[in-house]
């Protein structure tokens, strides 16, 4: 059980992380830089921040990864948590990581998922 608590756990930091990183490129370019970075289709890449679109790749990729195996363990967290008391798994962080993610992915700021549906 505590092997699975700290997996959970890790899962959890990881999924919410990752979108803490996707808001701090958006508001770092978009309010301090005052820039906007769109990746957009395939064919059109905005030349000269191909550094950010590798991060914006990465944390994307992380983001399709650490959703699943968050999915498969959230289940079995709440099984647990049903079946012990004293050692309860706090699932808010991965929940608030889950909610996140799924709010960039539909408003997509910087078009990474449009590049990636394309």
């Amino acid at each position: 059980m505590p092997f699975f608590k700290k997996l959970y756990t890790l899962i959890s930091w990881l999924l919410f992380l990752t979108q803490l990183l996707f808001i701090g490129i958006l508001g770092y370019n978009k309010f301090r830089l005052g820039r906007i970075l769109y990746y957009g289709d395939s064919g059109e890449v905005n030349v000269g921040y191909e550094k950010y679109f590798i991060t914006l790749q990465f944390l994307l990729y992380t983001t399709f990864i650490v959703i699943i195996i968050w999915g498969m363990l959230t289940p079995l967290a709440v099984i647990t948590n049903r079946r012990l008391v004293k050692e309860k798994i706090n699932i808010f962080i991965g929940l608030a990581g889950f909610v996140l993610a799924i709010m960039l992915l539909l408003i997509d700021p910087f078009g990474i998922f449009q590049w990636f549906t394309s």
